[in-house]
């Protein structure tokens, strides 16, 4: 059983002394050969026990779920076997939608999920059979035409299945105990003035406002409209799936406020100033809600970007030039 460990605690001044006496480059390269050290841990556990089919990857939104599965997958291949990524965002089905009290559509839930296909999918390749799977286009939010090769893992391969719910009874009930390895995935950090400025929750909340205004058509207000969505539906699953993980992976990186935090500044600012002017475009998570508004609580949304946005200010920031082209980070700048 997993248990939420290691906690990193960081505080202005580290982050300022990471631009000035030490060097940013020294903190980076440490900070990233943690994460990948993490990597290694499981890859080796998965090639020292092959009864071991499939390795489910969960963890709250913004985590580095993705990153994480590509980065195991190499590593597992580079030690000799057939590792293969399958991502449950493929299965998103939103015909029918659960709605919070303010008219925020649940898309976070397992029964936004086809599991019944992703289910079906995943006995077929650890039965050695050849699948495609199909593709979930997020900018649209729709399921569209799949153009991806058949996957296969062959004889002796594994499958990393990866999503919220990886770890949920649909996809781990069909196997033993020995035949998957759970791994549970979230940033567990503060970063500290005088007293806890940004927390866990905050973090990844900063890394979805990046992630959504750049690769999802959704503007800052809309991600922190809408946040209160996601905290309330992981709330459901977060324990239970810690609790059937093997591994916690900790996949905060001490230098990432410098970047994060600057973009989501930038990002912020960007959207008060189009409410401030009138200009602000509707809530893209709106659009399936079940009550004609652009926005759940508009009011709220800006005092917590205000509030927001006096923390970052707080911050010292670097360009994300300095993030390598491998790191977990490039999962919301430049996926």
């Amino acid at each position: 059983m997993a248990n939420l460990s290691d906690k990193i605690r960081v505080s202005i001044d580290d982050l300022e002394d990471m631009l000035g006496v030490f060097g940013l480059p020294d903190f980076i390269r440490k900070a990233e050969s943690r994460f990948v050290r993490q990597t290694v841990e499981v890859a080796e556990d998965v090639i020292s026990h092959p009864d071991i089919k499939v390795v489910f990857v969960s963890g709250p939104t913004s985590s580095g779920k993705t990153t994480f599965t590509d980065r195991l997958v190499s590593e597992v291949e580079k030690r000799g076997k057939r590792a293969i990524r399958l991502s449950l965002d493929d299965y998103y089905s939103l015909e029918a939608l659960n709605f919070d009290e303010e008219g925020r559509p649940d898309f976070e839930s397992v029964n936004t999920l086809d599991m019944r296909l992703a289910s079906m999918d995943l006995a077929r390749l650890v039965s050695g059979d050849e699948v495609v799977t199909p593709t979930f286009d997020f900018k649209i939010r729709q399921r569209v035409e799949s153009d991806k090769p058949a996957l296969s893992i062959g004889d002796n391969g594994i499958v990393v299945v990866e999503g919220l719910h990886g770890l949920c009874d649909e996809t781990t009930g069909s196997f033993s105990k020995d035949q998957y390895l759970g791994i549970f995935i979230m940033p567990y950090a503060s970063v500290m003035s005088d007293r806890r400025l940004l927390d866990s929750d905050d973090l990844r909340m900063l890394r979805r406002i990046v992630r959504d205004v750049r690769h999802r058509g959704a503007h800052a207000l809309t991600t922190i409209d809408y946040w209160p969505m996601i905290h309330n539906s992981e709330q459901a699953y977060y324990r239970d799936y810690l609790t059937k993980a093997d591994y916690h992976i900790n996949s905060f990186l001490a230098y990432e406020p410098l970047v994060i935090a600057a973009l989501a500044k930038r990002d912020i600012e960007e959207a008060l100033s189009a409410y401030d002017q009138g200009l602000l475009a509707p809530s893209v998570f709106m659009e399936r809600s079940n009550v004609k508004k652009d926005f759940a609580n508009i009011e709220k949304a800006v005092a917590k970007a205000r509030m927001l946005h006096g923390w970052l200010d707080m911050i010292p920031q670097a360009k994300e030039t300095f993030v390598p082209k491998t790191s977990i980070l490039n999962e919301f700048l430049c996926l």
